[in-house]
């Protein structure tokens, strides 16, 4: 049987990612599924004979007794009280990011976490990829000088899309390129201020800006920028990093390079055991079996830090002025 998991919200990465994954393991079981759209609710639920909810009340109310773990898969601007409630029955969390459009709501939801000592990760799965991986390892007692990171691609959503709405979305840097400075984060350590700057000049289908460029000075010393862009004519996203003896391009499942000297140039099979979506899922699983979240990679306490960084970012970007985050 194995664990059992709620799902709230049964689209976007829960369609695409998450409900195939799962469908591979032995361990994990969909025994519900909520969402605010019933027939999408019910497309998944019949996929897993699972009960439907349009509701997470009733949901918990009807069903905590049935869940070890939910998954929180919905837009950033409908995080309300999912997560809390979770926390106040003792169940485990698995959180799609971005957690919130705020900080205070993020810093809620944590205290909540902490305070009923459940399991929480978000899936920020740079942080289980191959590539990665291999960074951190080849830049273990390394001194990090410079990253150099980038999220370019396109207008998510249809017409009036939520995405396309800063309001609701917090716009591309909150929504996607999150996952570009988590990744930094990971690797060169917490940001101490961020400076940004942003313009919307090409694009009309969205109310944000449609290219940014942020300049960070971490607590380790080292340098990083990050650019993002949604009018690109193809998706570019990934790392360049500078360390002492060490200048690496970094992406999910590639390492290219020279270390000391010498040329590493390694790829990784994304769609078996180096998929980073399967790797995250697989570690929480394990957490939430044990109780032990050693192997957690992005609890939902650091991840409020991403969270800030790239809310500091667009403050940056409307006051012109830098944002301290020490």
């Amino acid at each position: 049987m194995g664990v059992q998991l709620a799902f709230i919200g049964s689209g976007g990465v829960a369609n695409w990612q998450h409900f195939d994954n799962l469908e591979r393991m032995d361990d994990a079981e969909i025994v519900a599924i909520c969402d605010i759209d019933e027939e999408a609710a019910r497309t998944a639920a019949d996929r897993f004979d699972a009960d439907v909810y349009t509701d997470h009340r009733d949901l918990y109310e009807e069903a905590s007794n049935e869940i070890d773990a939910v998954f929180v898969c919905l837009p950033p601007f409908a995080h309300e009280d999912q997560e809390l409630m979770a926390a106040e029955r003792g169940i485990d969390l698995f959180v799609e990011k971005p957690l919130a459009l705020s900080n205070e709501k993020a810093a809620e939801i944590r205290d909540a976490i902490e305070e009923n000592d459940v399991v929480a990760q978000v899936g920020y799965n740079w942080r289980y990829s191959p590539g990665v991986d291999r960074a951190r390892e080849l830049l273990e007692g390394r001194t990090i000088g410079y990253v150099d990171g980038r999220w370019w691609g396109g207008v998510a959503g249809g017409e009036d899309h939520w995405w396309r709405h800063a309001d609701r979305s917090g716009g591309q840097t909150v929504e996607q390129a999150t996952h570009t400075f988590d990744a930094i984060r990971y690797l060169a350590g917490d940001v101490d201020r961020v400076f940004a700057a942003g313009e919307n000049r090409i694009s009309e289908l969205v109310d944000f800006s449609d290219v940014t460029s942020a300049t960070m000075e971490h607590e380790s010393g080292a340098v990083s920028h990050v650019s993002t862009s949604c009018v690109a004519e193809d998706h570019q996203g990934g790392l360049d990093i500078v360390a002492d003896g060490a200048t690496l391009e970094v992406h999910q499942n590639a390492i290219e390079g020279i270390v000391d000297g010498e040329e590493i140039d390694e790829e990784f099979d994304r769609e078996v055991e180096d998929n980073p979506y399967v790797r995250e899922v697989r570690a929480f699983l394990e957490a939430v079996e044990t109780g032990d979240d050693a192997s957690v990679r992005a609890p939902y306490a650091d991840s409020t830090k991403s969270l800030a960084l790239t809310l500091a970012v667009n403050e940056s970007i409307e006051s012109g002025e830098p944002v301290d985050l020490s």
